[in-house]
């Protein structure tokens, strides 16, 4: 039953709700985040911006964000879709129906590395920078949405992406948060 109301959903968000301008932006978006142009100009116009703003603090939530992110893609990458072994849609049953909007990803299906990686991101810097929390889910939204509408994960895989990552980036930046309170408190 549960598969079955996955596969439906995926085949509404993957092609009920096609236009042109989805067809556009969501191939682009789900890849935008793994490019060297994001990561070579994106990246350090933040990191400089965050310590003109913030000083060090910004610097060092960035930096940790970025350690978070690359446990969070070794957990749902090597740990858990190894185990779970999901097909992905376009080597389902579902194959001829599915619309590939981008190359064919390889590996496994669940959790969705893109849907686990930006919630975490989101979590974690929303505990530092509570104003941003918003912004930031609605980006880490559309890496999910899109991940289902470019035919390469089910809406189980990013959902289940977006509650591992959350909680797992939640967690990290709660226990930094108290490590950094001892850590104050002992200094003075």
């Amino acid at each position: 039953m549960w598969e079955q109301l996955d596969q439906q959903i995926f085949l509404f968000i993957n092609s009920t709700t096609a236009n042109p301008l989805f067809d556009a932006f969501f191939p682009w978006w789900t890849d935008f985040q793994k490019s060297p142009w994001f990561l070579f100009m994106v990246l350090p116009t933040i990191l400089l911006w965050l310590f003109i703003k913030t000083r060090m603090k910004g610097v060092l939530v960035l930096v940790s964000a970025v350690g978070v992110a690359s446990f969070a893609d070794f957990l749902s990458g090597d740990l858990i879709k190894p185990v779970i072994e999901r097909a992905r849609p376009f080597r389902s049953d579902l194959a001829d129906l599915v619309i590939l909007r981008g190359p064919e990803q390889g590996g496994f299906s669940f959790p969705s590395s893109h849907a686990v990686d930006a919630f975490a991101l989101a979590a974690f810097i929303g505990v530092f920078y509570p104003k941003a929390q918003i912004p930031l889910l609605v980006l880490a939204f559309l890496t999910a949405y899109s991940r289902v509408y470019c035919g390469v994960h089910f809406p189980a895989d990013v959902a289940a992406g977006a509650i591992l990552g959350g909680l797992l980036g939640a967690v990290i930046a709660l226990i930094a948060q108290q490590i950094t309170m001892k850590w104050q408190r002992g200094r003075s």
